[in-house]
């Protein structure tokens, strides 16, 4: 059971609803996922979907570049639905199942090649420190053009977002496909304002 209405069918729809759902299931021949809880929101849907599709279907980097930094993204993000789905696309793009299990498992970047190596370090950083080292930018630089790393900056942001979504409302991986372990869920402590104000009450 999800947070949020799952609109995955075109019934009890509104009218911009039903426009969106028919806008995104005549390119993708299918409403699920990330775009089942954006229709709760129509305009951000149909907004969303031209912009996964330019970067999924359209993009100028090529298949197994798209799919690593796919990875790279839901694996630092725990999104487990969209792994699911895309640890299967990233083999048939040709990213090997060593590399896949490395992501996966947030393991050492040991026998990789420089690009997936740099990729994945570009990947971990922005998304786990907020920035990127002066190092890694300049390897980057040293494979990529400025419309690639654009590119790339753009789809790690893309499924970011999509991973935020995925992961508030609860949507876990497809029956039968491949899974991400869980994160380890730090308790919320409580805030100095909480405390100042609980000191004051009592």
């Amino acid at each position: 059971m999800t947070r949020i209405s799952y609109i995955d069918k075109p019934t009890d729809l509104s009218g911009e609803q039903k426009e969106a759902y028919d806008y995104i299931n005549q390119s993708r021949k299918k409403v699920v996922g990330i775009f089942s809880f954006l229709l709760n929101s129509p305009s951000i849907a149909k907004l969303t979907a031209d912009l996964g599709a330019y970067l999924r279907f359209d993009s100028i980097l090529p298949a197994n570049i798209k799919e690593l930094v796919t990875l790279v993204t839901l694996s630092e993000n725990y999104c487990q639905f969209e792994w699911s789905g895309h640890e299967g696309y990233a083999l048939k793009a040709g990213v090997s199942q060593y590399t896949i299990d490395i992501i996966k498992h947030k393991h050492a970047l040991t026998n990789l090649n420089p690009k997936e190596q740099t990729i994945i370090r570009y990947g971990r950083e922005l998304i786990n420190n907020k920035r990127v080292s002066s190092t890694v930018f300049s390897e980057l630089k040293k494979l990529f053009n400025d419309v690639e790393i654009t590119e790339i900056t753009t789809l790690i942001g893309y499924y970011s977002m999509v991973a935020c979504s995925l992961n508030a409302f609860e949507l876990g991986p497809q029956p039968g496909k491949p899974a991400l372990s869980e994160p380890t869920i730090k308790q919320p402590s409580k805030s100095t304002n909480q405390t100042a104000t609980e000191e004051q009450s009592a």
